[in-house]
């Protein structure tokens, strides 16, 4: 087992000689790149490698999208074990592609099937209309391949309208997954708890009073067609 020092140097080596494969390299993202890397805990020797590179639109400064690239690489020698690529994978415009997050967590799916996640990140700075979202993605290894069996879930949103005076309203969205008892087409069910809260600034006299109100939880199942996760079209997108 390489001590996590050697392990970094061989995996450094390998984002320089195997160019056509994700490096595995953490990298800040600059708006133009972004890498990540994590060790698998339910695979001791595999690691999660993900790079993300900017494509701006033709005659477009401002408007683009970001192109992904997924390995899972072998700990001991760096060599990858199982591979994707999505072109244009995250658009990116007004509301910006501003990072990914490896997730790890326990998506058993099937006895001998786990699946991992990335979360990609969304966002819009601005203090009349903000915005942030996160999406989920699970990955499941299928050979030397890798396939997303869940595909684009938001499990976080955060948005509003609020005006110079004060006045204003939004509203924040968390959801969390967990794998259900039951199962279809040989994956478990997955149990989708949406919680969240209402937002409301109003003026009192001189004084901005902001007034939140929690949202009342609620549980979707989400079922397996054979290929992917079917998700709502309003758990989905912008």
């Amino acid at each position: 087992m390489l001590t996590p020092t050697r392990l970094f140097i061989a995996l450094s080596v390998f984002a320089i000689t195997a160019q056509a494969q994700p490096a595995c390299v953490t990298k800040n993202h600059d708006d133009q790149s972004l890498s990540r890397c994590k060790p698998w805990p339910a695979f001791k020797e595999q690691v999660i490698a993900v790079k993300s590179t900017y494509v701006p639109d033709a005659g477009s400064d401002d408007a683009g999208v970001f192109d992904l690239d997924l390995a899972l690489l072998n700990s001991t020698n760096a060599k990858p074990i199982a591979t994707y690529s999505k072109p244009g994978a995250y658009n990116s415009d007004a509301i910006r592609f501003d990072d990914l997050v490896i997730d790890t967590a326990r998506y058993r799916l099937a006895p001998d099937v786990r699946a991992f996640g990335l979360r990609s990140k969304f966002g819009h700075s601005s203090s009349a209309m903000p915005y942030e979202k996160t999406d989920l993605t699970l990955y499941v290894r299928e050979g030397n391949k890798l396939r997303p069996v869940l595909d684009g879930l938001v499990v976080f949103k955060n948005n509003g309208e609020w005006l110079e005076d004060c006045a204003g309203e939004g509203r924040q969205i968390r959801r969390t997954v967990e794998i259900g008892p039951t199962s279809h087409n040989g994956y478990a069910d997955l149990i989708i708890t949406s919680s969240g809260t209402a937002m409301k600034t109003v003026k009192s006299g001189k004084k901005c009073v902001a007034q939140d109100t929690p949202l009342k939880k609620s549980q979707i199942t989400l079922t397996y067609d054979g290929r992917q996760y079917t998700i709502p079209e309003d758990f989905r997108g912008y």
